[in-house]
């Protein structure tokens, strides 16, 4: 595989998303309680995450987003321009444990959201299914394979494989092989605003 963000020398680290999830809660007026309450999740691990000393599951994160009436994409900033350089891919949080995420779209595309995903072996986006507030999501996996659990199947895609489905019913994914990393793009045409 070609050289990718994560394996350059000199990698820009990911960005801190704490800050924006904060001030979010700050202009709703709301408290670290209330959103806890709002989201199931605990006020220590909201705090956390406020603070970017940990990193939540991406069902954590679409939760607290949306509590927050705040888009995921949102969360992260990139060049604005239609071009996006390899060297100049923006790391984003997206959630998940063993996943390494770089933006391949400007963070103000309206109408697409295209996000290149490593997964460590074994890496996942979580137990935990979740769903986006998005039309479509369509997922080609580059290298490794990739499972898809979507409700109640689970779907094996191989290096080639594409899926196209409704990311508004529950899923989650993560790498079966216990040697051997994915790449993978996920693409989402978000619902108008």
């Amino acid at each position: 595989m070609a050289d990718t963000p994560t394996s350059k020398a000199g990698a820009k680290p990911p960005p801190r998303i704490g800050h924006v999830l904060r001030e979010r809660r700050r202009q709703l007026d709301m408290t670290l309680e209330a959103v806890a309450e709002a989201t199931s999740l605990t006020k220590g691990f909201l705090s956390d995450i406020e603070r970017d000393k940990t990193s939540p599951s991406v069902a954590s994160l679409v939760k607290l987003c949306e509590v927050l009436g705040l888009p995921v994409g949102d969360l992260f900033n990139s060049p604005e321009s239609a071009v996006v350089k390899a060297e100049e891919r923006t790391p984003i949080k997206f959630g998940g444990t063993g996943v390494s995420d770089h933006l391949l779209t400007p963070s103000g595309s309206m109408r697409l959201q295209a996000i290149w995903s490593e997964i460590e072996p074994k890496g996942t986006g979580g137990e935990q299914l979740y769903a986006l507030r998005a039309e479509e999501e369509f997922i080609i996996v580059l290298s490794g394979e990739l499972a898809l659990k979507l409700e109640d199947e689970t779907f094996i895609l191989r290096e080639g494989d594409a899926m196209t489905f409704d990311p508004r019913r529950p899923h989650t994914f993560y790498n079966p092989s216990e040697t051997e990393p994915t790449a993978a793009i996920f693409v989402m045409t978000p619902r108008p605003r």
